[in-house]
């Protein structure tokens, strides 16, 4: 049995819902800031949970590619791994066993687009910086065929994967 095709969202609920996630990464990064401007560090607190703006940007970039299937079915193969975060040093022990990899992108599209072999994005959130080692893999990436490229946000992410999709 062929797999479904996905419901094709209609243009309203498609603004919908980004508007909805623009709104939470706009909201997370406002709180972010106003923490700074009172010289409150994450590890300074004691109760508050630290917040995750990059994965606010990448919850907002996946929902987009979700609904944005109907136009472009290669967004199925888009996907996240998860290299970076905070961990336990057991975990990340054992991580490393498995190979993971300090630097190496967020997101993966492995559709071969006009003489690339695919596309690596490193998602950033608003005042992110591009460390050491995720600047090397880039560089590595591009070198070797692939359209790397680092972004701030998930709009500026889902303007490079249309860039490479449609070019």
């Amino acid at each position: 049995m062929p797999p479904r095709k996905p419901p094709k969202p209609t243009a309203r609920k498609i603004r919908t819902d980004l508007r909805m996630y623009s709104a939470m990464a706009e909201d997370q990064g406002r709180a972010a800031k106003s923490d700074v401007a009172l010289g409150l560090d994450l590890a300074e607190r004691t109760r508050a949970k630290p917040r995750d703006l990059e994965g606010a940007e990448q919850r907002a970039l996946f929902h987009w590619a979700k609904l944005a299937q109907g136009t472009h079915p290669e967004l199925r193969y888009l996907h996240h791994v998860p290299n970076g975060g905070a961990r336990d040093a057991i975990t990340g022990a054992r991580l490393k066993a498995q190979g993971v990899k300090a630097g190496a992108p967020d997101i993966y599209l492995d559709v071969a687009r006009r003489g690339y072999h695919g596309l690596r994005i490193e998602l950033k959130a608003a005042g992110g910086r591009v460390g050491k080692e995720q600047a090397e893999w880039i560089a590595f990436l591009t070198a070797q065929g692939y359209w790397a490229a680092v972004c701030v946000g998930w709009e500026a992410a889902r303007d490079e994967i249309e860039g490479y999709l449609c070019g």
